[in-house]
């Protein structure tokens, strides 16, 4: 049926030189109210009608009626609700549009057991389209009402526990929906997430399956092994190099055992004497294979090179250096009965093993070992950045403060990955360090880490005098500076409201 509204919305599409609108048109309510609309002009009449007709559907429109569409109500909440000063710090955080201090507000009400009220639950599940990281979260924090709201709007849906449940996301999702559904399931069920890529396997593009496999990387276990190592034969280039990619993050496969199985045919252990011969110490040689044999093609076929690329490295040092790469030290305590501590000693003190030790460190952080990455810090004579993320953060902060003079830039960055705060000494190396070089250490870059930064930073600022700064800096930092002190009172102010 024609309405009024309607016929406003066809002339508007076809124009008025095309079709004028008549004040008959408009309905017995709207015709005499367009009749006292007096203009020669046709585009200010249409123009004027519009609004009486748009202003009137607003004040009057009533909403269709559906006997079958019932809303049902959300659980009842059995967790308390946050103080109004939690939430009014709730409302300045998400006014500020800081992530990190919202995911340090979103910790502490978790770890309390309390709730975020319902009026603030919009603008929180807001966030989760946008913040994946904040998800759970946002859920936890929202509480049963929140899990209800996510069933309502289409663009909460992807939420965990939302009526468009993770099996439904992995049928019928967007590609973005289905890779990171089977992310997560991966890490918590592997087992049936593998079930899930297998069943859908046949039907996907070789595109969509290099992607799904990707999704694989950040937890790859030994369940994975029979249908990576299938994959090896796959007709397509790009599915065989995406599942090497995988095998080589699983000790137990069989392509890190036979990298095991060349390196051992190479590197070996030999008796040297003493100058005065008295005495006899163990080091390093590499021995070609006795049969004379190349590397395997499934070796070369998996990204081991035979010619070095780099002058320092013969041939078989560089295939060695290589293989090393992909094997963890674990390999090594076992083939020659030493502790780690003893391997990596004999790696430093040999003038070969110094050539290979880099090897053992690009391991331990492909296997993310945090064991063995704490002796290769103690007793090897080269400080590798590299391992930071694997310690301790105590020993983070102690390496950190130890050779921060040598490798500021590269130490903050490291230090931005943490999950702990800084500790004072390396909070004021950090924003003495940034105070000389503002275009790199915006307030964007703070904004990011605040919540790394302990509150007890403001009196480090104070210290910072822009009479102290190079000329180019002492414009910008003082602003940088109050920024960070913002940040902070809002940090101050999260901590004080859930400590009451």
């Amino acid at each position: 049926m024609t309405t009024p509204w309607n016929n406003i919305l066809h002339t508007a599409l076809l124009g008025t030189d095309k079709q004028s609108l008549r004040a008959e048109e408009l309905g017995e309510d709207l015709s005499p109210m367009a009749e006292q609309i007096v203009t020669s002009d046709k585009e200010e009449k249409f123009l004027q009608i519009a609004a009486l007709a748009f202003n009137y559907r607003q004040a009057g429109f009533i909403p269709q009626h559906k006997e079958s569409a019932q809303l049902s109500k959300p659980t009842p909440e059995d967790k308390p609700y946050c103080s109004p000063q939690a939430m009014q710090v709730l409302a300045d955080v998400l006014e500020e549009e800081n992530t990190a201090l919202l995911a340090l507000w979103l910790q502490l009400c978790r770890n309390s057991g309390q709730l975020a009220r319902p009026e603030i639950l919009p603008a929180l599940l807001q966030r989760c389209i946008t913040h994946k990281h904040l998800r759970e979260d946002i859920l936890t924090c929202g509480g049963q009402r929140a899990r209800w709201l996510a069933t309502l709007n289409p663009d909460w849906s992807m939420l965990p526990g939302s009526e468009d449940s993770a099996e439904q996301q992995w049928q019928t999702g967007t590609p973005e929906q289905r890779r990171d559904v089977l992310q997560q399931l991966h890490k918590s069920d592997p087992a049936r997430a593998l079930e899930w890529l297998q069943a859908t396997w046949a039907q996907e593009d070789v595109n969509s399956k290099t992607d799904l496999l990707r999704s694989l990387s950040a937890s790859p276990g030994p369940i994975d092994l029979p249908f990576l190592e299938g994959l090896s034969v796959d007709k397509s280039k790009k599915i065989r190099e995406e599942a090497t990619l995988l095998l080589k993050r699983i000790p137990a496969s069989n392509l890190i055992r036979k990298y095991s199985e060349a390196l051992q045919q190479r590197l070996k252990l030999k008796k040297e004497r003493s100058l005065l011969g008295m005495l006899s110490k163990t080091a390093l040689e590499i021995v070609p294979p006795a049969d004379g044999q190349e590397l395997s093609p499934i070796l070369v076929q998996s990204g081991i090179e035979k010619l070095s690329n780099k002058k320092e490295y013969s041939d078989e040092e560089f295939i060695c250096y290589q293989l090393m790469s992909y094997i963890p030290l674990d390999f090594y305590t076992s083939l020659w009965q030493k502790t780690p501590e003893e391997v990596v000693k004999l790696f430093n003190d040999d003038p070969l093993g110094k050539k290979l030790i880099p090897a053992l460190v690009l391991s331990t952080v492909h296997f993310a070992e945090p064991k063995h990455a704490v002796p290769l810090m103690q007793f090897s004579s080269t400080f590798y950045l590299d391992l930071l993320p694997l310690l301790q953060p105590q020993q983070q902060e102690f390496y950190s403060n130890k050779f921060f003079a040598t490798s500021p830039d590269a130490i903050i960055q490291y230090s931005t990955r943490r999950e702990t705060e800084w500790g004072l000494e390396l909070t004021e190396s950090i924003l003495r360090h940034a105070s000389k070089d503002p275009y790199r250490y915006s307030k964007i870059f703070f904004n990011k880490i605040i919540a790394l930064i302990p509150v007890g930073a403001t009196a480090v600022l104070d210290k910072i005098q822009p009479d102290t700064l190079p000329a180019g800096a002492s414009g910008n930092w003082p602003s940088i500076s109050d920024a960070i002190r913002t940040l902070l009172l809002l940090k101050t102010q999260t901590i004080q409201a859930f400590n009451k």
